[in-house]
């Protein structure tokens, strides 16, 4: 059983108003909390930071649609919906495609959230050590939210303080490196003051950590190729010194309601399917009767099981052959990423000639086909693990081969190729270029995160769309659609058109 989902606090702040005089009327109203009302005890600080967190589940963050526009962009996946991720995926835009509103909406709720609580939990006189912890998980969420708005928009406006007049509700975009240089101050100061998984209680399990702040400061430093920077910390968590993480026995309980919150995590997105509600709810923010948890299973299953929106390339689906097990199977990561027609296969249930599927293979992660007979009541409870050690271990990999010490990465690869039983790298390709390590890489990183949002980082971060385009095209046609500049997201044409110092993306 789950002993903590979904990190939701409820925090209303109203600003008060006055239209005329100081001595006109008082209108406050007793029963809504204020700014004036809240911000008063520890209660109000745990709430406050609660809600920092909760954007993390609104429709444009991990509830659907951000893991959905990385996906629908990468080379592992194909657009196979009618409706309006087509023009992510073919990379057009219009002025109410929700893809390119929500991300942008809801991860600027969350930093909003987070710079109420910088700014006043400080003020609140309450348990110091509590305090200190509630102020870096602040830091490392509005670090985590402004992560994914620089990588899906680049140029964003960098909020650090809550707006208090009418000159600041119209901010300008800040340089993307301003932007990165924050994310790096955040997340360092977070993992300073964070304690480790392993000291938290069962009931904070899902809270952000030493750990956690330590892998995305990584992270960061890797996307913008400080990897001189990136190599020490991730060799720091390797050596066990933000906690204690290590690959799981079974690659699929990354993927599962089974086995959520494992050694191998070090940030997940808590879901819960018995959350309640009688209505579905769409875009916008989450309201009291909403039933939907996570949106993934139900728009990644297959068509007949789900929406059957998104589905792998021919190319993923070949390059999970290329090289077998020491045993001379397939890789196991194929069967437990991917439905396909083999011995014995199982979809929700049925055998492949029973499930009728239109395609010669479909998505299987995050699916919730060992419980359920399909993904039609929108329910997932499946955690989405958006950080893994497995991670860890291949950008370290990765890390030293950019900074000229090929050799070295071999052992940390070999690490995640032994829990699929492959071969040696050492044995089978010895003495690896710079350049062939990083072609490696690149095959050992797809073959593990495909699907999971993390390859279009990834090929964002290598410059693949002006580097390597022929071949992305040979992976997945639809990069024949590109355009210059539009390897980023559109700025939603409705805050350009709001905001007078917001200007739209270059390339479109």
């Amino acid at each position: 059983m789950k002993k903590h989902k979904y990190i939701f606090g409820v925090l209303t702040i109203t600003a008060l108003l006055t239209a005329c005089s100081e001595d006109f009327i008082n209108l406050n109203n007793p029963n809504q909390q204020t700014t004036g009302s809240f911000w008063k005890t520890q209660d109000d600080a745990i709430q406050a930071t609660n809600a920092v967190y909760s954007a993390m589940y609104y429709d444009g963050m991990y509830m659907r649609l951000w893991p959905w526009i990385m996906d629908v962009r990468a080379d592992d996946c194909r657009n196979t919906s009618p409706w309006w991720i087509t023009d992510v995926s073919l990379y057009n835009v219009t002025p109410d495609n929700p893809c390119y509103i929500a991300t942008w909406e809801h991860a600027y709720k969350g930093v909003w959230r987070a710079n109420q609580v910088l700014e006043n939990v400080p003020n609140i006189n309450m348990d110091e050590k509590l305090k200190k912890r509630l102020l870096a998980e602040a830091k490392f969420m509005r670090a985590f939210y402004y992560y994914h708005l620089v990588i899906t928009y680049k140029n964003i406006p960098l909020i650090l303080s809550p707006a208090h007049g009418p000159a600041e509700f119209y901010p300008a975009q800040a340089p993307e490196e301003d932007v990165w240089a924050q994310i790096i101050k955040d997340f360092s100061e977070a993992m300073a003051d964070l304690p480790k998984k392993e000291e938290y209680s069962s009931a904070d399990i899902g809270r952000a950590t030493k750990g956690a702040a330590a892998g995305y400061l990584a992270k960061s430093y890797m996307f913008i190729h400080q990897f001189d920077k990136a190599a020490p910390i991730l060799k720091d968590i390797i050596d066990q010194k933000y906690g204690h993480y290590a690959l799981v026995a079974n690659y699929r309980d990354n993927f599962t309601e089974d086995n959520e919150n494992n050694e191998e995590s070090l940030f997940e997105v808590q879901f819960d399917r018995n959350v309640g509600g009688t209505t579905l709810g769409w875009t916008g923010d989450p309201a009291p009767d909403w039933s939907k948890t996570s949106g993934k299973a139900r728009t990644y299953a297959p068509l007949g099981f789900g929406w059957g929106d998104i589905t792998p390339t021919d190319w993923i689906f070949n390059e999970f052959q290329q090289e077998l097990t020491v045993d001379g199977e397939l890789d196991p990561r194929m069967k437990a990423s991917m439905f396909f027609d083999y011995p014995g296969v199982k979809v929700y249930g049925k055998t492949w000639a029973e499930a009728k599927l239109i395609n010669k293979c479909h998505i299987r992660k995050y699916l919730n086909d060992d419980h359920y007979p399909d993904e039609t009541e929108w329910r997932s409870g499946i955690n989405e693990r958006v950080l893994r050690y497995a991670d860890i271990l291949l950008l370290y990999a990765e890390a030293l081969n950019e900074l000229g010490q090929t050799a070295d990465a071999y052992p940390y690869i070999q690490q995640v190729r032994d829990r699929a039983n492959l071969p040696n790298l050492q044995d089978v390709k010895p003495g690896m270029t710079q350049q062939q390590m990083r072609d490696q890489i690149a095959h050992e990183r797809a073959l593990e995160f495909c699907f999971e949002a993390q390859r279009y980082v990834d090929i964002l971060r290598w410059g693949w769309h002006y580097n390597n385009l022929n071949t992305l095209i040979a992976h997945d046609p639809e990069f024949a659609k590109w355009v210059e500049g539009r390897e980023i997201m559109a700025i939603p044409p409705t805050e350009v058109n709001i905001n007078k110092n917001l200007k739209q993306n270059p390339g479109w």
